[in-house]
């Protein structure tokens, strides 16, 4: 097929490109060598009726055990190196967020260093405007190149371009592939700061066992884990899938947990909250199906 003359290779696991490690074969996996190698895939998938689903780096993403009929775009490796010009930053959407964050910081501006421990490219934090301990990307994004119908061209960000976990820069509406960020100089807080928000990060979420970060949107004015936890939900399980006892907001491959097993756990989780809590919890992750729906 066309998809391979182009680079891609056949029948990946998305159990390995995702870090979840949930997930049947994809059929096709393309790391593009290029942007126009992107313009040329997509346009032989819409030739083939193929359909495509765009993976950063697979931290915020729960995929079919059935895998996926289609091609995956693996946007996880950067085309050209971070740019620094003075408190301006220009870098490629598939360099990764905690490379980024911590070269600003090195380089004396602030602006990124809360967002450091996120685990996913700069792509996928534009796509879902990645935020915390009170920083959001969306403070710092000023521009974003994209491809969209075929065409490639910068785009300034506007104030409704971002909300909470959402942006228009997502497929199938298009794919960023280089993003301008306008940072501030540093006032002598970003190292520490950053520092801070990795020991949290260390210290209250299960790093030690493959996930998908949070899995549920936080509810205005509450938190998700909590709502969970005073259920007494911490570490149910329905399979190999467990509400992590460390932070009850996120949902653990415990041992070779299935897709299925984990929709299970979200649905029982959800059903419980509601009717204990009279609050309904939305996900934050992405579901991949086979034929290349994606659900919240």
């Amino acid at each position: 097929m066309k998809l391979m003359a182009l680079g891609a290779a056949t029948d990946l696991p998305l159990s390995a490109l995702t870090s979840f490690r949930i997930g049947g074969s994809a059929d096709y996996v393309l790391r593009p060598r290029s942007y126009g190698n992107i313009a040329d895939a997509l346009r032989v998938c819409t030739e083939a009726k193929l359909p495509v689903f765009v993976l950063g780096r697979g931290s915020n993403i729960l995929a079919s055990d059935g895998g996926f009929r289609g091609l995956i775009l693996r946007l996880d490796t950067p085309l050209a190196p971070v740019e620094i010009i003075g408190t301006r930053i220009l870098c490629c959407a598939f360099t990764p967020l905690s490379e980024l964050c911590r070269k600003s910081v090195e380089a004396g501006l602030m602006g990124l260093e809360r967002l450091a421990g996120i685990p996913g490219s700069v792509g996928g934090a534009v796509a879902m405007n990645a935020g915390a301990y009170g920083g959001e990307i969306k403070q710092v994004l000023r521009s974003v190149f994209i491809l969209k119908d075929g065409q490639m061209r910068w785009v300034p960000v506007s104030d409704g371009d971002m909300g909470y976990r959402h942006s228009r820069f997502s497929y199938p509406d298009c794919i960023v592939l280089q993003a301008e960020l306008q940072l501030q100089p540093d006032d002598g807080s970003a190292e520490r700061v950053m520092r801070e928000c990795l020991q949290a990060r260390k210290e209250k979420q299960p790093l030690e066992y493959p996930s998908a970060g949070s899995v549920f949107k936080r509810p205005p004015g509450l938190f998700a884990g909590q709502l969970i936890e005073e259920c007494g939900l911490k570490g149910y399980s329905i399979g190999g899938a467990q509400v992590s006892e460390k932070h009850a907001g996120f949902i653990i491959n415990a041992g070779n947990a299935t897709q299925a097993e984990v929709s299970a756990l979200i649905a029982y989780i959800q059903n419980t909250v509601a009717a204990r809590k009279g609050v309904s919890l939305h996900c934050e992750i992405k579901r991949l199906t086979e034929d290349g729906t994606c659900i919240s």
